[in-house]
C-alpha cells in the first residue's frame, strides 16, 4: 500500500555516518557498490559498466551522473546516484535515484534514508519539485520506500530495450 505524507516513518539516524560527493578516484568502489546492488536485486547478469564508463559519463566533461557515498567512520557503506529528469507533462524538473546501494551490514541503520534525504535536499537546492526512483520487482527493500513516502506509480509502466533490441530496431528496414 503508497504511503501517504501522515503516515511516513522516519528511521532512526546513525550518527558515526557521513556523506559525500563522490569524486573519480571513487570509480571502482562505486563499481563493486553497482555489482552488489545488481546481486542482491538478483540481476548480475546485468551490469557491463567498468569504473572506466564511470569516470567518462560521470566525472567528463558533461557529466551523466552524479553519485554520493555513504561513510560509516571512514568505511563506505553506501552509494546514491542519481541524474536529472525533466518532465514534459508537468514542466519541470526532478533528480531520479537511478541507484540506491547500502551494504548489508548497514541495513536498517537509516542509511539508505540519509542518501535518498540527500538527494532530495540537491533537488531542493536546484530548484526540483520532485525526486523520483526506479526499483527492481525483485528488490526486498521496497517496503522501505513506502516508509519513506514514495508512491508507487501503478499507472505507468517502464520499458526499455536493451543493446541487442536497439541494435535492431536502429537497423530496421523503413
Amino acid at each position: 500500500m503508497p504511503a501517504t505524507a501522515a503516515n511516513i516513518v522516519l528511521p532512526i539516524v546513525n550518527n558515526t555516518v557521513t556523506l559525500r560527493k563522490a569524486r573519480v578516484e571513487d570509480c571502482e568502489l562505486m563499481l563493486r557498490m553497482i555489482v552488489s546492488l545488481a546481486e542482491y536485486q538478483g540481476v548480475g547478469e546485468r551490469i557491463s559498466v567498468t569504473a572506466a564508463d564511470l569516470r567518462r559519463a560521470g566525472f567528463g566533461a558533461t557529466a551523466q551522473f552524479e553519485a554520493i557515498i555513504a561513510e560509516d567512520l571512514g568505511k563506505p557503506v553506501g552509494l546514491a546516484l542519481f541524474q536529472t529528469h525533466y518532465s514534459i507533462w508537468e514542466g519541470t524538473t526532478s533528480l531520479q535515484i537511478t541507484d540506491l546501494f547500502v551494504d548489508e551490514a548497514a541495513r536498517g541503520t537509516g542509511v539508505g534514508f540519509r542518501l535518498v534525504q540527500e538527494v532530495a535536499r540537491t533537488a531542493r537546492d536546484r530548484g526540483c519539485t520532485s525526486l523520483q526512483l526506479n526499483m527492481v520487482h525483485a528488490n526486498p527493500s521496497k517496503t522501505s520506500l513506502d516508509r519513506i513516502g514514495f508512491v508507487h506509480q501503478d499507472d505507468l509502466l517502464h520499458y526499455r530495450l536493451d543493446a541487442a533490441a536497439f541494435r535492431k530496431l536502429i537497423e530496421a528496414d523503413r
